[in-house]
């Protein structure tokens, strides 16, 4: 989706006759800025998700559009305040922007205000919030059941609520399957530090974990590039104390590369991403019949949530104020299985975690969020 200058619509044309229509036969179409967090639009993650819920929306619907980035919390009031002059409906990504969406909600009572990831208050306000922990759970179930190591670990954002959130998950899924299993946590200490959680996730392979949770926000990407560059654990180096327990991924084709780099006794070494699928990151000789060192990805589908609200809003359907929630049960979370970690997900892997799926959205298992 192209972003526009402030002060712009991109705005769908249509006939002078069916505009007419419209005018007396249905609402008005809505015009929509949407601000991304500062990781911008291109972050793969849940900017680039709440932007494709945003295309499919103006598709369907017609409505005009615009979108920028915030810098901070700042810029973030003085940019939700200037789209609400001249849009009925200001979308914002992340908790940066919900105080100025708070504020400004006040201030202009005939706007709707959206926070994604985030509840703003307001009449004229809603949030759309996500059961991260959900989708912790079920990706904690999947490697505590294909662990080599029993030894997990998790790279997050220290007290991030979401980080919080998908570390709870997936602790309690890890133990769900295996008791004897150990989860290792690491953080990052500021945004955008790719770097830094390549050096912790190398770290926590170096004590032996073999699959490490990606939940560090836009650092994550750091997560996915160590296990790239890792490829694989090798018994002759495992700490003291720590053996292999188990060979599930013995059968899946590994590239000319990996066999080279991990020859003996050893077992590959995987990342869980998260927010949106990061699948194709870990795919290292861009063969997916091959050995993919991203496991699954916890996609966040922010763009099936933003898609849902202005379709309600562009519809014309009442306007529900507050948190509206995204799961496991109505498609806002979900682990992704597509081509390129296809070799390492069987099919009787799925029929499992179908099965704890449904433990968890029928109320039998309670995920804990922190």
């Amino acid at each position: 989706m192209k972003t526009l200058p402030s002060g712009r619509q991109a705005v769908l044309s249509c006939s002078l006759l069916l505009c007419s229509s419209l005018a007396v036969s249905a609402p008005a179409v809505p015009s929509v800025m949407l601000l991304f967090d500062p990781a911008g639009r291109a972050d793969n993650a849940i900017n680039q998700s709440a932007s494709d819920g945003l295309d499919r929306a103006v598709r369907d619907s017609g409505i005009a559009f615009g979108s920028n980035a915030v810098i901070d919390s700042d810029d973030a009031l003085a940019q939700i305040r200037d789209a609400a002059k001249s849009n009925s409906v200001v979308i914002a990504v992340g908790g940066v922007s919900v105080g100025a969406l708070t504020k400004t909600a006040k201030e202009f009572p005939n706007v709707k205000f959206i926070g994604v990831d985030s509840l703003p208050s307001g009449l004229n306000t809603a949030g759309l919030r996500f059961r991260e922990h959900e989708g912790g759970f079920l990706a904690g179930a999947l490697a505590g059941k294909v662990t080599s190591t029993q030894i997990l670990g998790v790279v997050g954002a220290g007290n991030d609520p979401v980080t919080t959130k998908y570390r709870a998950g997936f602790m309690a899924g890890v133990k769900f399957v295996c008791a004897k299993c150990t989860v290792l946590s690491a953080n990052v200490t500021k945004p955008n530090d790719m770097f830094g959680a390549n050096t912790l996730t190398k770290g926590l392979f170096a004590k032996g974990a073999d699959i490490v949770l990606a939940a560090a926000g836009s650092s994550s990407r750091g997560v996915v590039s160590a296990a790239t560059t890792v490829e694989c654990l090798n018994l002759k180096t495992l700490p003291k104390g720590v053996t292999f327990r188990s060979d599930v991924f013995k059968d899946v084709p590994r590239s000319g590369d990996y066999k080279d780099t991990c020859k003996g006794d050893s077992r590959p070494v995987f990342a869980i991403g998260t927010e949106s699928n990061m699948n194709r990151y870990g795919d290292t000789d861009v063969d997916p019949t091959t050995l993919n060192h991203t496991l699954t990805s916890i996609i966040k589908r922010a763009d099936n949530a933003v898609y849902a609200i202005l379709s309600d809003i562009a519809a014309g359907r009442p306007w529900r104020p507050g948190e509206r929630g995204f799961a496991l049960q109505n498609g806002g979370i979900e682990l992704s299985v597509e081509k390129t970690n296809r070799a390492l997900i069987t099919p009787q892997m799925e029929k499992d975690l179908t099965k704890i799926q449904k433990l968890v959205t029928d109320g039998v298992i309670k995920v804990p969020v922190q």
